[in-house]
């Protein structure tokens, strides 16, 4: 049986492990990790459980937990929009073997019809540029690209160490 539920301090240790997974499949290998980065991103992960203004979920199939999502809503009162709330999508995992399962899309809706409920009428969602399958997910989801987020790392030459 099929079933999403809010994630609880109990799944600290498998959203630490998702969260991860998700990381090293999009990470891609330029920026340096903190030492302590499965230590601070545990702490950073707790913290947001008990924040009102996230949403965490857990899709099981048979009580056994196969992905998850990671959502929060924020107020973007620059004065640019008639709403200035706001809901982002930060992580989204399925376990591998799962995914022609349609989970993603059921957290997906779930989030979203959370969203609408709070009167959110915007929703964005944050994949690295080098994560195919999400482009192509979100794609399909009809989230489409809005704004590109361009990284240079600053050294001593002036330029990053891939020479770009």
């Amino acid at each position: 049986m099929f079933e999403i539920r809010q994630a609880t301090e109990e799944d600290i240790a498998l959203l630490l492990k998702w969260t991860i997974l998700l990381h090293n499949h999009e990470d891609d290998g330029e920026l340096e990790t903190h030492p302590k980065f499965e230590n601070n991103l545990e702490k950073w992960l707790s913290s947001e459980l008990n924040n009102a203004n996230c949403l965490c979920l857990i899709a099981e199939i048979d009580a056994k937990p196969k992905g998850f999502v990671f959502a929060n809503s924020v107020i973007n009162d620059n004065g640019f929009l008639a709403i200035p709330i706001k809901g982002i999508i930060h992580l989204l995992w399925v376990d591998i073997d799962c995914r022609k399962m349609k989970i993603a899309e059921k957290l997906v809706a779930a989030v979203e019809e959370c969203f609408k409920s709070l009167g959110i009428t915007l929703a964005e969602c944050h994949y690295t540029s080098n994560n195919s399958l999400a482009k192509s997910f979100w794609d399909s989801q009809n989230y489409l690209q809005s704004s590109v987020t361009a990284r240079k790392i600053l050294t001593e030459q002036g330029i990053s160490p891939k020479g770009n």
